[in-house]
């Protein structure tokens, strides 16, 4: 009689106490532990999700968008590659209209600027600068074309518009400052303007890492492009993305309280101090949701005992009401000696995410031992991943479908990382498993 009081206790507890959540017309956000009731005296490690997520809307409402195409046309462009990027920026041209801003920059051995921010009021005008002056040839001034992509948005910054660069190249950069840290330093400076950039890298010759941090720091996109035909369907895709975003510059502050500790952050990057975490994500759309995923030391507490883990507080620019708006959660756990209500407390889906993330870092060293040489360490280390997956998805219940589905997804991605990894050529399998990874630690899941 005293464990179903206990039980019943608990589990009211739960919905008013040990998640929060709330919701609007445009998003969602909760907060959540993948254990909120742990056992009396202990401290094992815990994972507390915050996470956002932008419901559905009326597209014909969609929000301004101020773009520049940032394009790669150097020697290597030439041919198909750079008459189907042409047909991409034009494809864009097409989709956009006059409530839009529109700026097109081209690279080779220097960069310059094919048609300046501008509404997009007369196509066929800007159609013709596209078709006339995106011509190959020459070396590869990434930084340049970059620089000046981020120039041309500026021009035309406002908080009510979705700010992007989308940048296409097939080559390494070798003109001007071209290591990864110097182009990241230009991510980083549009992502404090709260610039989203997307990469493309067409072909097998581009330098993955590079592409896929400038994303990474921006908070854009990162796609491999293996086939230029592929080319307009990523484009395609990418504007779902950019006509669908409902919030921007999302700043989420976590204070722990005394006696917790913060041991790491999972898929998204931030910084941690003393009992302070901090983490940006430039964009949000609609039927997504990102998340970040903060691994924590809970303190010891007693049985009946509740406490309060952590205070968060949320501020974003909700771009479909045209203002800022900020939420104060409060994360609290709470103990028991019983071990079964810690299991029936257990969130499955927090859980998931856990692991998704725990095993994409050990991705990330089965790549790093690749490109080392170690082929065969590589291989056995991602198929043990998939071993941990594969318990995992066996180890959620019938009633999580969705965390299921998560699983038996980045099952499938590490299945096909180890079964290709001696079969494709080097250059092709670094750039698809840094692709598979990008969207991994992504912390995004299309609703």
């Amino acid at each position: 009689m005293k464990f179903i009081k206990t039980l019943a206790i608990m589990w009211l507890s739960l919905f008013s106490f040990f998640s929060h959540a709330k919701e609007s017309a445009q998003i969602q956000i909760r907060s959540e532990l993948s254990s909120p009731i742990v056992l009396e005296n202990s401290q094992e490690r815990n994972y507390l999700k915050v996470s956002l997520t932008g419901v559905n809307f009326d597209s014909k409402k969609r929000v301004p968008i101020n773009l520049a195409i940032v394009i790669d046309r150097s020697g290597s462009m030439s041919g198909d590659r750079i008459e189907k990027a042409r047909e991409a920026a034009i494809y864009a041209i097409n989709m956009l209209d006059e409530q839009d801003t529109l700026s097109v920059v081209a690279f080779a051995s220097d960069a310059e600027i094919i048609i300046p921010s501008t509404r997009v009021t007369n196509k066929q005008k800007l159609i013709k600068l596209i078709n006339s002056k995106i011509q190959a040839g020459g070396g590869t001034a990434l930084f340049a074309g970059l620089s000046k992509g981020i120039t041309q948005v500026s021009k035309q910054l406002s908080k009510d518009k979705v700010n992007r660069i989308i940048l296409l190249s097939d080559g390494q950069a070798n003109i001007g400052p071209s290591s990864v840290d110097e182009l990241s330093e230009l991510a980083i400076i549009a992502a404090k303007k709260s610039i989203a950039v997307t990469t493309f890298g067409i072909g097998s010759d581009y330098n993955e890492l590079l592409m896929s941090s400038i994303a990474s720091y921006s908070d854009g996109n990162h796609v491999y492009v293996d086939n230029t035909l592929d080319l307009e369907n990523v484009f395609v895709r990418e504007f779902k993305d950019v006509m669908s975003v409902v919030a921007q510059d999302v700043v989420i502050n976590i204070q722990l309280k005394d006696g917790v500790k913060p041991v790491r952050l999972l898929g998204r990057d931030g910084s941690i101090k003393d009992n302070q975490v901090m983490v940006k994500m430039n964009q949000l759309y609609s039927n997504q949701e990102k998340y970040l995923l903060l691994e924590v030391i809970p303190s010891k507490g007693k049985t009946g005992q509740d406490k309060t883990l952590a205070e968060i507080q949320l501020n974003y620019d909700n771009l479909l009401k045209n203002k800022s708006e900020n939420e104060t959660q409060v994360v609290k756990i709470a103990y028991t000696n019983e071990p079964e209500v810690v299991k029936k407390a257990i969130k499955e889906d927090v859980v998931v995410e856990s692991e998704i993330q725990k095993v994409t870092l050990d991705n990330e060293r089965a790549l790093d031992l690749y490109n080392r040489g170690n082929i065969a360490e590589a291989k056995q280390l991602l198929e043990a991943n998939s071993n941990k997956l594969q318990e995992a998805t066996s180890n959620v219940s019938q009633n999580s479908p969705e965390a299921r589905a998560r699983l038996e997804q980045q099952l499938s991605k590490n299945r096909i990382m180890a079964d290709s990894i001696e079969k494709t050529d080097a250059k092709v399998y670094r750039k698809q498993v840094t692709e598979m990874q990008y969207d991994s630690k992504q912390s995004a899941i299309k609703k």
